[in-house]
Order: C-alpha cells, then structure tokens, then sequence
C-alpha cells in the first residue's frame, strides 16, 4: 500500500521529471537556434579592411576580380577604379551571412540549389573567392530563396545551406566599375564648340542677361531657324551626371565628332567621340583657363587621361548632336509640276513609269 507520504513524493517527483523535460526542450530549440545561426563563414566585420583580393566567377568562364591595392579597389579585368560602395556592401553581407537551414549533401541534387561547382558551362552557380590574411576562403552561391536568403555551399564541403542576407555577387566585371564620370550641370556651361563629321561646325554660346533664349546658336544656316529655342539648354546639360557603361584603354579607334565645354570656374572639357559598331566611347581631356581651376583641371585628367568611356547612346547623341537636329526640318523638294488644266493629255508629260517599262499600247504591232 502506496502511503500519503509516498503520494506526495511521486507527485514532486512527477513535476521535477516534467520540469526537466520542458528544460530539455528548451535547451534543445536553443540548440537548434543557435546552430541555425552559425556564420558561414570566416570573417568578420572587424577583418574586412584586411580583406585584399574578391574573385567572382561563372563556369561560362566569365570572371570579376576586385582588388585592393593598400589605398583603393580596382577591377583587375579593367585596371580600373572599383564602386567602394558596392565592394563593401558585399564583404558586409559575406561577413554577416548566417545559416538559417541545412540542405542536401547529396551532389546529384546540388544542380536544383545552384550550389554545383562551378566549373561547366551549364552551371547556374556563382563561386566567390576572398583572400584574407594569406588565407583564401571559397563560397559557392547558389539560387535565392524568396527575398531574404540565398542557398550556399562552402567550396569542399557536402553540406549545403539556406543562409542570409541574400548575397548577389555579379562576374560582369562592368557591375564593379566606379561609374561616375562627369557631372557638370548646365548653368555651369558657357559655351560648346561642337564639330560631327560630314555635318557644319557650330557653337552654342550663354546670350546675354535680359535676352529671350538662354543659349544662341551659330551659325545657323540662311533661312533656317531653330526648331525649339530651349534645345540648345539641353545640350549644355549633356555632362550633368554623366556615367560610364565600361572602359577601354585608349586609342582603339579614331573619333569623329569633338565637343568643347567651357565652365564658369575656368575649365575647358574636350570630348572626342567614337563610334565602334553599335558601341558608343568618349575621351575626355581638361585643361584650366584660370588660375584657380588649375587644380580641379589637374585631379580630372588624372581621372580620364587614357580611357575611352563607354557611354549610353543617348548621352553620346546628346553631346554630339549636329546642328541640324537643333533646327525646323527643311520642307521636301517639290515635285515636278503638274499638267496645266489647259493642256490637253495628248501633249502631258509622260509618266516617269510609262515607256520603255510599261505595257504596250494596243495595235503596237513591234
């Protein structure tokens, strides 16, 4: 027979085991969160400025290399200035990326989350390299997962992950380039001499305060008039916020069309323009026509000094624009003349299709 006392124990004894099942459970789910919180990988918010070298590739074979050369980050396929920002937004997204899941470690099924090697041309993935404190770690990136999360695999290993943030790391080495170029808005111009090959030479000059058009064109062609007063405004704000699309080394192919900028401050811009294909480059050269513009004059050509820019063919039309798309279309040639009410059809003119062409007369027996 079971004793009050002996009740009153198991009782106690009952809440202690359910207690303790509760505190195993909690742990475990504390377990469970923080293992599906482990960092990818190595790196640390603290480590990113000793970051040197990011490769970006594709098993198409195209590649982005973002170097940093103790002072800035450049585009190794372009010898070019890196997007600071876009670097670091990347190494911040690298370093914060947690798991959130673990995935298949069967290969025959990494082809579904992109996280195959990427070694063949018909890989989705995206392989990531960073060297670190003479240390190269290796990230396989795969598909997106809604908005947040991105599948990976740490290069070498079985495992795959659903992890955050969503890292995007593009192997177009154009998506890393600084893409700034110019930025010169139009109440900074004062005057563009513009010269397009096979077409007149023209310049766009400030008019006066007081007059009626902001900008006077000349020469305008005898006879000719400008088709909308406010164009001439526009092609002076042709470098306000101008960006770049890729860049080529110099010298590549000859320019036809010039356009010279002068500015309130004292800077003369030479552009040179260049059509190659279906492509659209510009150069550019500055120089100061005063003093205090020597050293503003002297950081842009050490920026643009042998580069040919890949511009969109917009901004390249717009600075480049022949002075007959500023004017009234000229009205078509006439026509020849009519027959006279007067004249009988046996003494019109024949038609321009008519004979030795048309269909013979009836009763021509030839």
């Amino acid at each position: 027979m079971i004793r009050p006392g002996q009740v009153v124990s198991l009782i106690v004894a009952g809440f202690a085991l359910a207690g303790g099942g509760v505190w195993l459970v909690s742990r475990h789910g504390a377990d469970s969160t923080s293992d599906a919180q482990t960092q990818v990988l190595r790196l640390r918010p603290d480590e990113l400025n000793a970051v040197t070298r990011v490769r970006i590739s594709k098993g198409d074979g195209s590649h982005a290399t973002l170097q940093h050369d103790g002072t800035r980050w450049l585009v190794t396929e372009r010898d070019y200035p890196a997007d600071t920002g876009q670097v670091r937004k990347l190494l911040l997204d690298l370093a914060g990326l947690k798991t959130e899941e673990q995935k298949t470690s069967d290969p025959a099924l990494y082809a579904k989350l992109g996280i195959e090697d990427p070694t063949g041309v018909s890989a989705t993935s995206t392989g990531l390299e960073i060297d670190l404190s003479g240390k190269t770690q290796r990230l396989i990136i795969g598909k997106t997962s809604g908005t947040l999360s991105v599948y990976v695999r740490v290069a070498g290993a079985a495992q795959s992950l659903l992890a955050t943030p969503q890292v995007t790391a593009d192997a177009d080495p154009r998506h890393w380039l600084d893409r700034s170029l110019l930025d010169i808005s139009a109440d900074q111009v004062t005057a563009i001499d513009i010269k397009v090959q096979g077409t007149p030479d023209y310049s766009i000059k400030r008019a006066a305060a007081g007059a009626a058009s902001e900008f006077v064109v000349s020469p305008i062609p005898k006879g000719r008039k400008l088709a909308d007063s406010a164009a001439p405004a526009s092609q002076a704000a042709a470098l306000a916020a101008l960006q770049l699309d890729d860049v080529r080394k110099a010298g590549t192919v000859a320019a036809t069309a010039q356009a010279v900028f002068q500015t309130r401050d004292g800077l003369s811009l030479t552009l040179a323009g260049i059509k190659d294909g279906e492509l659209r480059y510009i150069t550019a050269a500055v120089s100061a026509t005063a003093p205090d513009a020597q050293g503003r004059a002297r950081d842009l050509n050490a920026r643009v000094a042998g580069w040919e820019f890949e511009v969109p063919g917009y901004r390249y039309d717009a600075l480049f624009r022949p002075v007959e798309e500023l004017l009234v279309p000229k009205k078509p040639a006439s026509s020849a003349p009519a027959a006279s009410p007067n004249q009988s059809p046996a003494t019109a003119p024949a038609s321009p299709t008519a004979l030795p062409f048309g269909p013979k007369a009836q009763g021509d027996s030839h």
